[in-house]
Order: structure tokens, then sequence, then C-alpha cells
């Protein structure tokens, strides 16, 4: 077998098919402003939708801040009143500086107690002025002794310790006297 037999494709006819170009007809441009349309719509969702979604609730959260900001300046609107009333009933700094006085007591029925008894009490500023009866002198110091150990006891002065014997018997030290002491009160030091 030769080569030279071999049959080699031959072509033996013409195609003429011509495809017409369609981009010139309206539904071709059609499609193109549809395109662009849609591109258009979806840019605009970005850039003008979701900004005035913002913008809306952003006016809607600053229309609740006034409207508290007015409920507050309301309530407020009588604040010199509350102020006045709040002052007046409040304790001053003077007044503050005080020991309080149910404290003050406290002690004083802790010291004195059942052993005296307590004839007087007055209490002026930082000042205490204490007179019992009813006890010897050795009590009357052990009495003094428990009201220095008090924090709120700066000092402590015994003006008088008299006894109620009459004059002319003997002296006794189990005889009982009554006693006047002036406490001097301070602010209890905080210890750290």
């Amino acid at each position: 077998m030769s080569r030279r037999n071999a049959a080699y494709p031959a072509k033996r006819s013409m195609n003429l098919f011509y495809k017409p170009d369609r981009t010139t007809k309206p539904a071709t441009v059609a499609l193109y402003v549809l395109f662009a349309l849609v591109c258009l719509l979806g840019l605009g969702k970005f850039l003008v939708y979701d900004v005035w979604v913002e913008t809306t609730q952003a006016q809607q959260a600053l229309a609740a801040a006034e409207r508290q900001r007015d409920s507050l300046l309301l309530e407020l609107t009588d604040y010199n009143e509350v102020w006045e009333r709040y002052s007046r009933y409040s304790a001053t700094e003077e007044e503050q500086a005080l020991i309080d006085r149910m404290e003050v007591l406290a002690l004083l029925d802790e010291a004195v107690g059942t052993t005296a008894s307590m004839d007087a009490v007055s209490i002026s500023g930082s000042t205490v002025q204490l007179q019992f009866s009813g006890v010897t002198l050795a009590q009357t110091a052990q009495i003094v002794k428990a009201l220095e150990a008090s924090p709120i006891v700066a000092y402590t002065m015994v003006n008088t310790a008299s006894t109620t014997q009459s004059e002319g018997a003997p002296a006794d030290a189990s005889a009982p006297v009554q006693a006047s002491v002036l406490i001097q009160l301070q602010k209890e030091v905080s210890q750290g």
C-alpha cells in the first residue's frame, strides 16, 4: 500500500453562513439599559438607602434623648426648693463636727451605769458636765478611768468630789461622795 493512494481531506464547498451583529437591536439595548439600572440600584442601596436608614435611626435616637433631657429638666425645675429643704434638714458643718449625742449618752451609761446615780448631765458642743453621787472616792476614780479609756474622750477633769457626811463626823474613805466631772470630747481617731 502506498502512501500515494492515501486520501486527503479536501474542502470542495464554501460555507457562506453570515452571523449578523445584533448589538444594535432594541432588545440588546434594553438589556444594556437593564444591566445599568440593576448596577445603579445596587449602588443606590449602599450609597443612598443605607445612609438614609442610618440618618432616620439617628434622628429617632436624638428625639428620644431630647425627650429624656426635657423630662430631666422638668424634674430639675424645683431644684432650688429641694436644695433648700435638704439644707434645712441635713446636718450643718458645725453639727457634723459634733460627736453623736447618743454615743455620748451610751458612754456615760456604760461608765457610770448602776454604780452611781447620775444627778445631772449637760452636753454643750464638745464638752460634757456630769454630776453623779452615791459612790466612794475609789469608785469615782474607776468611773473617771473608764471614761478616759473611751476613744471619744480627750480628757476628763474632776471639779469637785465632796462627801455627803455631816461636817462634824470623822472622815471615812467609804463614805458616799457627790462628784462633778468635766469631760472634753473629741472625734474618734481612726487607727490605721
